[in-house]
């Protein structure tokens, strides 16, 4: 996709943002993990990160889910509360993405999207708290092909890494 965003979800939160093909990189790199959130009614839980508490990062990471809840995820697996404000708050930051940068398509990957029942949780709330404010095929017909689970088998790290040294060595050896 010429327009995509990459998100990982686990120990941190971390974005990539791919525009017109390319790997976006202004200032800095994109810290697309400490956009900021409004905190779910029913969570009491100050957030863990040291700068800004009620950022995605600090209310949705992994940490953030032991820290709130008292264990690791994958200990809380039938909670269908950890869940629902787990998805709660990564639908909030996916919705800004949505109205900010208009991707054609979002990858959600990391430890904590390991839950299988992460997914659904996360389009029906993104669905929810756009309210109808978008009208796209995409978000209406085919949210499934939308926000998606990464495709490399937890290898896009390594994969990545390998795409961005291979165009460099393209564009050193250019000519």
């Amino acid at each position: 996709m010429e327009n995509s965003i990459y998100i990982t979800i686990g120990t941190g939160i971390g974005a990539g943002v791919i525009s017109n093909g390319k790997l976006l990189h202004g200032m800095l790199h994109p810290e697309g993990g400490h956009v900021l959130l409004s905190k779910h009614p029913d969570d009491t839980y100050e957030g863990n990160c040291p700068y800004h508490k009620a950022c995605l990062e600090g209310l949705a990471s992994g940490p953030a889910i032991e820290g709130r809840w008292g264990k690791k995820g994958v200990e809380l697996t039938d909670r269908k509360e950890v869940w629902e404000m787990e998805a709660y708050y990564i639908a909030q930051a996916l919705v800004d993405y949505i109205l900010i940068l208009s991707p054609q398509r979002i990858v959600l990957g990391g430890g904590v999207m390991h839950q299988e029942h992460m997914m659904p949780l996360v389009r029906t709330e993104v669905k929810r708290q756009l309210a109808g404010y978008i009208q796209t095929k995409e978000l209406q017909e085919d949210i499934e092909h939308y926000i998606v689970l990464p495709s490399l088998n937890d290898d896009q790290g390594i994969m990545g890494a390998l795409k961005l040294g291979l165009d460099e060595y393209r564009l050193e050896n250019k000519g």
